[in-house]
């Protein structure tokens, strides 16, 4: 073998081995930035459903707040006031308030839900697990204030409220937060079903730089 053909191959070789390495290096590359790309988006899902979360915790302690303000609780039209009596008025108002408060509850909710799909899809269960517990507690909580509406309705029958009071008897009353500096039974539980969370989401906000 001449130089000139020894000095050919030895070319071809370290072109190869380049070739080589440069489709390692980019292989490596690759790989961590679809690390790096899931862990954002991780990052960004914890992050979104944490907010969220917090917000509706703030949503359930607002049903639950015992001053109403005068402002929350809407008068009826004067033609719908006209063909009602002073009690179905005062109804009117508190119902029409705790409808408000409600509202922003159900809004979070609604917005978690999506967020809970995509956590599904990519942690699995778990996580719906974890939520499982403060909607059984929000579902408590509206048919407390449902049956307490149904009570001070005056267009309620006496028996419906009659068989709502043996209901409500056998279970805990929740239907105003205490305000006290340590937390009633009802906001303790709620406090607990959020730390569980926090703590199977926390850990995932680490991830943003990985």
């Amino acid at each position: 073998m001449t130089c000139m053909e020894l000095f050919t191959l030895l070319k071809d070789i370290a072109v190869t081995g380049a070739a080589i390495t440069g489709a390692i290096v980019a292989i490596k590359g690759l790989g961590t930035w679809q690390r790096q790309l899931k862990g954002q988006s991780e990052y960004e899902l914890s992050r979104r459903i944490l907010v969220t979360l917090f917000k509706y915790r703030d949503a359930i302690n607002g049903v639950r707040h015992p001053m109403m303000m005068g402002y929350e609780m809407p008068s009826p039209t004067e033609e719908e006031a006209r063909s009602m009596s002073p009690e179905q008025i005062r109804f009117y108002g508190t119902s029409k308030a705790y409808q408000s408060r409600w509202d922003k509850v159900q809004e979070e909710r609604t917005a978690l839900y999506a967020d809970l799909l995509e956590a599904e899809a990519i942690w699995g269960a778990d996580l719906n697990d974890l939520f499982k517990v403060i909607f059984d507690l929000q579902h408590e909580l509206f048919t407390r204030i449902r049956h307490y509406l149904e009570l001070i309705n005056p267009d309620t029958h006496e028996s419906s409220k009659e068989a709502i009071r043996k209901i409500d008897a056998k279970n805990r009353d929740i239907m105003y937060d205490n305000l006290g500096e340590d937390p009633d039974e009802y906001k303790s539980d709620v406090i607990s079903a959020i730390k569980s969370i926090e703590a199977y989401l926390k850990p995932k906000l680490s991830h943003e730089k990985v």
